[in-house]
């Protein structure tokens, strides 16, 4: 029974927590942690740290603030790898597409991983091993066509 009560009130603690961060002023390419349990079924306990992060695009003539592409999510270490978990808005309408870029790091350079694209809403997940020299990764956003992009400046992480 114990183990039951401290998984609920682990999960209540990390809803809390990210409601926290989604009430919190968003600011460009920013980047806050925090610590998750999970006991599974054979009683064994997980630990991660979920590292938040954010961005916005540019936004240009006649467009307003609100009008901007955002990005938002998380990622975190475990079992040897790296996880991502990215949310893209596209907000200005124009339909136009938000493309959002996303490069890593390791012990040979910098290599362009994935480009996340959606029109509206778009929720996206991937991993990557934590072996051969992972060291960082950095994402940028845009709009536009192929071709005609508005890209934001890239907001580098590194650990």
């Amino acid at each position: 029974m114990s183990k039951l009560r401290s998984l609920l009130a682990g999960t209540v603690l990390a809803g809390a927590v990210v409601a926290g961060v989604a009430a919190a002023p968003a600011q460009a390419a920013t980047t806050s942690a925090t610590t998750t349990s999970i006991t599974t079924a054979s009683t064994t306990t997980v630990s991660y740290t979920k590292h938040w992060f954010e961005g916005y695009s540019g936004y240009g003539r006649g467009e307003i603030r609100g009008h901007r592409s955002y990005y938002k999510g998380f990622y975190y270490a475990a079992n040897g790898r790296y996880y991502f978990d990215v949310d893209v808005w596209d907000r200005d309408g124009d339909r136009e597409k938000t493309y959002v870029d996303f490069w890593y790091h390791d012990g040979r350079g910098w290599h362009q991983g994935h480009r996340l694209v959606t029109g509206g809403h778009g929720k996206f997940r991937f991993s990557y091993s934590a072996h051969g020299g992972f060291d960082g990764y950095k994402f940028r956003i845009g709009e536009g066509r192929v071709g005609h992009y508005d890209w934001s400046d890239y907001a580098n992480r590194s650990w």
